[in-house]
């Protein structure tokens, strides 16, 4: 007996892939959610309770597969040297941007309103030792400089970008070992990378971006992406179809116990309310630290963030028609202006805590605050806000 066949999506010939788009717009939600610190019953749910991922890792990866589908086609007509070029200018590009987000922090600092500190200074949401971001009052205006030109300070909530930068400056030459049909020497040099990593724990000279995002573990969520990009043909019809049934199953499974893991965390900022299990503090995070750290991209959370995006993917290949009908009138728009709105959210956040929301702790308000966040977002991409500024 012959199996079902799966309706898959089929993007249409030399167009965008539609989903990815979708996934991108999600994680912009995402990021807005989570950098806008406050309970609600949105966000609720996005701080590690429905597994050990966030927003970050689907934001490295995704925008490594776009990067390996898009220059693909680039390279088989315009050479490697333009693809380079390209590449590089687009590094470039976010370096600029870091470098005026930053600046532009700096410059509110020195007015009377609005207060940046939620901007310029780290605090844990669970309470704790917090530090600065920026530079003290009366650093020299030449080390204030040279930190902003070498991306040494900037808030907490860019920081992806840096690495960003990073990844993008050695793309090309992944670009051209995938060209030659090295792909798997790329995915071999990226795992050890990463692997020799989680033993030495070494960062790259001192960007701040390092402290959260260490490139050497991070570029394997990138550069593994773009090779899943590069041969996104046969990946994504293995995964969409019916021989990788059998995968998405145990990537499924997993994902379901990881999400049950997830809803036994004893922290309390984000989520109130008794549990019907939970782990003792100190031994959940030793094991946290160990197998499921942000920072170095522990092993399990690596694991984690791959089924979960994974059936996400496969998700919305076989159910397209319904979840495009939902939310792609939303999410679509937003992740094809993934950077735009990453820049300009910085920026909401800033109002947000500025205004007297925060401070009334009340979960209500805060939903109310972040639906109408998503809203203002959204808005601005379908008006075009101001998209011959702002980079996208």
């Amino acid at each position: 007996m012959q199996s079902e066949t799966i309706p898959v999506y089929a993007p249409e010939a030399g167009g965008r892939d539609l989903r990815l788009d979708f996934m991108r717009g999600f994680v912009m939600l995402f990021v807005i959610c989570v950098h806008l610190e406050y309970l609600s019953f949105i966000n609720v749910f996005m701080w590690e309770r429905l597994g050990f991922f966030s927003s970050a890792e689907g934001f490295v990866a995704l925008s490594g597969v776009v990067l390996g589908m898009v220059y693909r086609q680039k390279l088989a007509t315009d050479g490697f040297a333009a693809c380079a070029r390209r590449v590089w200018r687009r590094a470039f590009q976010l370096y600029r941007v870091n470098v005026f987000v930053i600046a532009s922090i700096l410059l509110l600092g020195l007015l009377p309103w609005p207060d940046t500190r939620v901007l310029t200074h780290w605090q844990p949401v669970a309470g704790g030792q917090g530090y600065a971001l920026f530079p003290p009052a009366g650093t020299p205006w030449w080390s204030v400089l040279r930190q902003c030109l070498l991306l040494q300070v900037g808030p907490h909530q860019f920081q992806v970008m840096g690495l960003y930068v990073i990844v993008l400056l050695g793309a090309p030459a992944v670009l051209l070992a995938l060209h030659r049909g090295w792909w798997r020497g790329v995915l071999l040099c990226s795992v050890l990378a990463y692997l020799a990593n989680l033993q030495f724990g070494l960062r790259l000279d001192t960007l701040k971006s390092e402290y959260a995002f260490p490139a050497l573990s991070w570029q394997l969520l990138f550069y593994g992406g773009m090779v899943a990009g590069y041969h996104h043909r046969q990946v994504f019809g293995y995964l969409a179809g019916d021989a990788g049934r059998g995968l998405v199953r145990i990537a499924a499974l997993l994902t379901v116990v990881f999400a049950l893991a997830a809803l036994g965390n004893p922290g309390r900022a984000f989520w109130p309310w008794p549990l019907p299990y939970e782990y003792g503090t100190a031994a959940f995070h030793r094991f946290y630290d160990t197998w499921l750290a942000k920072e170095h991209l522990a092993p399990l959370r690596l694991l984690n963030n791959l089924c979960f995006y994974l059936c996400f993917f496969v998700l919305l290949s076989r159910r397209w028609s319904i979840c495009n009908r939902l939310l792609g009138w939303l999410l679509v728009p937003i992740g094809q202006a993934s950077l735009y709105v990453f820049i300009w959210h910085i920026y909401l956040v800033l109002v947000v805590s500025n205004t007297p929301v925060p401070a009334l702790q009340n979960i209500w308000l805060n939903t109310l605050m972040h639906l109408g966040g998503i809203a203002l977002i959204g808005w601005m991409v379908r008006s075009r806000f101001l998209f011959t500024v702002v980079p996208r």
